[in-house]
């Protein structure tokens, strides 16, 4: 394994143990997420390519989140905040006259 593939699997593992303790049900969910939003395309790409080849000292979390990642898969928005034009009852309705 690279050095730099080394640091990325650090790097993943420790996200990974964050999110276990802050939210257990959702780990993979929310580490998939972070990988997804705050990593470089191009590191998401290398550490994709890391599991394809056995994932060397990838956590269990990690891997499943990465195995995500890989299916090239959309988030969804974090917060109703930020879907544009949803009601509170999850209508999609326009207010426009």
């Amino acid at each position: 394994m690279s050095a730099t593939t080394d640091k990325l699997v650090r790097m993943v593992n420790q996200i990974a143990t964050e999110f276990e303790g802050q939210q257990p049900g959702n780990a993979v969910a929310a580490t998939w997420d972070h990988l997804w939003h705050f990593w470089d395309p191009r590191m998401r790409d290398r550490i994709v390519t890391h599991l394809d080849t056995g994932g060397e000292g990838l956590s269990a979390t990690s891997r499943a989140a990465i195995a995500r990642l890989g299916s090239r898969a959309e988030p969804q928005s974090q917060t109703r905040a930020t879907e544009f034009g949803v009601d509170a009852d999850g209508n999609t309705e326009s207010d426009a006259g």
